[in-house]
C-alpha cells in the first residue's frame, strides 16, 4: 500500500500504531526499515521517522545500528505500569473531587461502555476501557497529568493487544466503571480512593496471571 502525505512519516506511524494496538505484531517480533519502505512505498527516512515515534511511545524498541522491535512485557513490566498509573490517577481523583470539576465526559464513556453489545470485540472494549480512565484525568484539568497517562496508557494497550485477554462479560467490566464513577460523584475521598485501589489491584492481578500463562 502507498501512502499519500499530509505528512508521510505521521501517516505512516498512524498506521504501525494502528496495527501495534490491533494486536497485529507479537511482542518481539523486528519490523525491518526496508521492509516498511517497500510496503509503504515511501523512503526508508521517512520509516525511520515513523518508527522513531512509536519509540518514543513505548510501543517499539531499537537498538544501535538494528530493526525496531515490538515491544514485549514481563510481569515486571505490568507491575512497574501500576506503579506510575496509581499514582497518577489517585490525584486526578483527588482534584476531581477537591475543585469539584464537572463529570461529563466521564459519563460519556461510561454510557458508551454500557451501551456495548456483548458480542463485541476484546479490542474495543479495551479501548473504551482506557477511555474512562482518561476521561477522569481531563476532567482533573491537568495536562501533564493527562500527558503522563496518554503515555503510559500506550503501553498498556498494547500490553492488552498482546495478550488479548477474555473479557467474561462486557456488561460486568462496563457496570465496575460506572460503579467507579457512582462514587467519583459521591465526593467522598476516602471511598472513591478505596475503589480506585481496588479496581487497580484486579486489574494488576489479572495482567500478572496472564503475563505468567503464557509463559509457561
Amino acid at each position: 500500500m502507498t501512502i499519500q502525505a499530509v505528512s508521510v512519516a505521521d501517516a505512516v506511524a498512524a498506521e504501525l500504531r494502528h496495527r501495534l494496538l490491533a494486536g497485529h505484531y507479537r511482542g518481539g517480533e523486528q519490523l525491518r526499515d526496508t521492509e516498511l519502505s517497500a510496503e509503504f512505498g515511501v523512503a526508508r527516512p521517512t520509516v525511520r521517522a515513523a518508527v522513531q515515534m512509536l519509540v518514543a511511545d513505548g510501543l517499539l524498541v531499537r537498538g544501535r545500528g538494528r530493526s525496531a522491535e515490538v515491544r514485549s512485557f514481563t510481569a515486571e513490566d505490568a507491575v512497574d505500569l501500576y506503579r506510575l498509573r496509581r499514582p497518577i490517577e489517585e490525584t486526578a481523583v483527588s482534584l476531581v473531587i477537591a475543585e469539584r470539576r464537572g463529570l461529563d465526559g466521564v459519563q460519556s464513556s461510561v454510557d458508551a461502555f454500557t451501551g456495548m453489545a456483548e458480542g463485541v470485540s476484546w479490542d474495543v472494549v479495551a479501548d473504551h476501557d482506557i477511555a474512562f480512565h482518561r476521561a477522569v484525568l481531563v476532567a482533573a484539568g491537568s495536562p501533564r497529568l493527562l500527558r503522563t497517562f496518554d503515555e503510559a496508557g500506550a503501553e498498556l494497550r498494547l500490553l492488552i493487544a498482546q495478550l488479548r485477554p477474555a473479557y467474561a462479560s462486557v456488561s460486568e467490566l462496563a457496570a465496575e466503571h460506572a460503579s467507579l464513577l457512582a462514587v467519583l460523584r459521591s465526593g467522598d475521598t476516602v471511598r472513591t480512593q478505596s475503589a480506585w485501589t481496588e479496581h487497580f489491584d484486579d486489574a494488576e492481578l489479572f495482567f500478572l496471571t496472564l503475563i505468567q500463562e503464557r509463559a509457561r
